[in-house]
């Protein structure tokens, strides 16, 4: 699923690690690693991957794998500054 080289990390204050992908335009982010899924059941945390260009300001387009499956949605940024990720209906 990963779609980014992953070169630099930093480990964010909950427990997670973003793997960036360093090239001539800086760093862009490439993936989270223990990443919280905000919006489902319970506190569950997957490695979750970017799988494009950000398309506003405040999220990018991600996807992760639960029981399986694969789960698209958007990776943003929660009142901590930390990344989470909200899976789409769609």
């Amino acid at each position: 699923m990963q779609k980014y080289r992953a070169d630099k990390s930093e480990h964010m204050p909950d427990g997670s690690t973003a793997w960036f992908a360093v090239w001539m335009g800086g760093p862009t982010l490439a993936k989270v690693e223990n990443c919280r899924l905000d919006n489902m059941a319970g506190d569950m945390r997957r490695t979750v991957y970017v799988t494009g260009e950000p398309d506003t300001y405040f999220s990018i387009p991600a996807v992760c794998s639960v029981a399986g499956c694969r789960v698209r949605g958007y990776l943003t940024g929660d009142d901590n500054g930390n990344y989470v990720f909200r899976h789409c209906y769609y």
